[in-house]
């Protein structure tokens, strides 16, 4: 049947019609809202895990220099027990004779390089007795930081304490 010049119907499959592109445009915007929405969550989640590989690392290179420290009788044995390849040196820091501070350098990996991302910084501070007289047996008290680049502020600290004989 024709009313009004048109097939009956025609009418309601225009309008279905017309909704059906509404109902697909509204679906492609939410999908791509979604898509927007994990890509930044994706990418958040990657410097994540790469800020986790860093922490990790250093806090590998923190114990293997506490465990070196503890090893040790003065920062000169430490600094032969770090060294591999010109990687570690030590500054005086203007606490006397026996105090300073030994750096180690090392790679993203750990492994010892001179011109390493990792640089890793222990402080040897006699305490007491030790530190009075210059020599002997003694507490010193070590703390190993861990630097990342050229970051200013560590990304791992650990302290701790050898006893010197």
């Amino acid at each position: 049947m024709i009313e009004n010049g048109s097939p009956v119907g025609a009418g309601k499959r225009r309008r279905h019609i017309t909704a059906f592109y509404i109902e697909t445009l509204i679906l492609v915007a939410v999908f791509i809202l979604v898509i927007l929405v994990l890509t930044k969550v994706f990418a958040w989640s990657g410097r994540l895990g790469e800020r986790a590989e860093i922490l990790t690392g250093a806090v590998h290179l923190a114990e293997n220099a506490a465990e070196a420290a503890a090893a040790s009788e003065s920062l000169e044995d430490l600094r032969a027990l770090l060294d591999e390849n010109g990687n570690a040196g030590i500054s005086e820091d203007g606490s006397g004779e026996t105090g300073g501070i030994l750096q180690a350098w090392y790679d993203g990996t750990g492994n010892p390089a001179p011109e390493g991302d990792f640089r890793v910084e222990v402080s040897w501070r006699p305490a007491g007795d030790l530190a009075e007289s210059g020599g002997g047996e003694g507490l010193v008290e070590c703390t190993v930081s861990v630097f990342w680049t050229e970051e200013a502020e560590p990304v791992y600290v650990l302290e701790t304490a050898v006893y010197v004989r």
